[in-house]
């Protein structure tokens, strides 16, 4: 009576009947193991998409701050309207998974009340340690917004791109595109913060770290404890926009 021989499996690279617990192909010497593989590459992957996603940002953010020509309120146009689209183009790469958080499940009044109060408290704390930090600090109290004052267009114009815009397509970018390749890659607390310290990077000012890393940190928990991205917009939203109305008010 004939006995059956050990298992076998065959090799992912040539088909030779090899042991079923063995890492290597005895025949064309592939590894085996093909998941780790497989993990790993993709990993790589999300990490190169997420540079390239972020090296445009950064980029196109040194560029207004730094290079004094780009400083005119038509190249500021164009370069939100190129964070915009950079945003969009990325969050699409993986539309089939992240369309879901533009979905709003579970939405709750209540929720989005607490949300938006903590933003106005936030927003209000913010602009008066702004301010006599600067005053302390440099004895200069900044108006970003001053030419503004009682202009109705250019007052729209201000709130249009310091509070719609950001607050939809960056999260977009930064709580949806970058947040989700992170949680790929790792955990949920070091995704949440490494995401929240790259987004505060971008607005390059070492002065504002102090209140946009926590800032981003609230909207990152929000993303991932709500499972959408609208408590974490209305939330932008609503921080940028009292931003905005203390300055022009």
């Amino acid at each position: 009576m004939l006995r059956d021989g050990p298992p076998t499996k065959a090799c992912v690279q040539c088909g030779h009947l090899i042991d079923v617990s063995g890492k290597y192909c005895n025949n064309c010497g592939a590894r085996q193991i093909v998941g780790e593989n497989r993990t790993l590459e993709s990993n790589w992957l999300l990490l190169k998409q997420s540079a390239l996603f972020y090296g445009i940002y950064i980029f196109v953010c040194a560029m207004g701050k730094f290079v004094d020509v780009f400083n005119t309120l038509s190249w500021e146009l164009f370069m939100d309207g190129v964070l915009c689209a950079t945003a969009v183009v990325f969050f699409c790469f993986n539309w089939n998974t992240n369309k879901k958080l533009f979905r709003w499940p579970n939405f709750s009044i209540q929720k989005l009340a607490a949300y938006l109060a903590v933003a106005v408290a936030g927003a209000f704390v913010v602009h008066y340690l702004v301010g006599w930090l600067n005053i302390a600090i440099f004895s200069k109290d900044e108006h970003y917004f001053s030419f503004a004052k009682g202009h109705l267009l250019a007052s729209f114009i201000v709130v249009f791109y310091m509070a719609v815009v950001p607050a939809i397509f960056e999260e977009i970018g930064f709580r949806g595109y970058l947040l989700g390749n992170l949680l790929e890659i790792a955990d949920v607390r070091q995704a949440v913060f490494v995401s929240a310290f790259l987004f505060g990077i971008i607005h390059l000012s070492l002065f504002s770290l102090f209140w946009l890393i926590p800032f981003a940190l609230i909207i990152g928990y929000a993303r991932i404890r709500e499972g959408t991205l609208w408590y974490g917009i209305c939330f932008h939203f609503c921080f940028n926009l009292m931003a905005c109305l203390f300055e022009l008010l």
